[in-house]
């Protein structure tokens, strides 16, 4: 089964540093699975981390697009974070996989013309 949490603030530093609300989990329980879904209903990418028992769905909704695009621009690292926490996971095929999706999306109608007009107008790189 997913559990699934929203990325509720983004902040671009000298790394993208992704937050999640309080929550009673732990971030080092989790580890990076490397990989990114899409919801294109939700207007929303996916990052997929794990547990012994569980996927853990990471939603990086509209609104921190601008954030990621500009994390994508500079080659900033994505480290999520829990508020109240200072423990930290580094998402380490962020890049990667966004890169290999948003190149998926541009001119391709199957994930929906509202995800396709929504990343061309947030994610600079699609438009070069």
């Amino acid at each position: 089964m997913a559990i699934r949490y929203t990325v509720e603030q983004a902040t671009n530093k000298e790394q993208l540093i992704l937050s999640l609300a309080q929550t009673s989990e732990h971030v080092k329980a989790w580890s990076d699975g490397q990989r990114m879904l899409v919801d294109s209903d939700q207007l929303s990418f996916i990052y997929v981390l794990e547990t012994a028992d569980d996927l853990i769905y990471i939603d990086l909704p509209q609104a921190v697009w601008p954030q990621v695009n500009e994390a994508l621009i500079q080659n900033q690292q994505a480290i999520l974070t829990i508020a109240g926490s200072d423990e930290e996971l580094p998402l380490s095929a962020l890049h990667n996989e966004l890169l290999y999706l948003l190149e998926n999306i541009k001119d391709n109608s199957n994930y929906g013309e509202q995800m396709q007009v929504a990343c061309e107008a947030s994610f600079t790189i699609m438009n070069q």
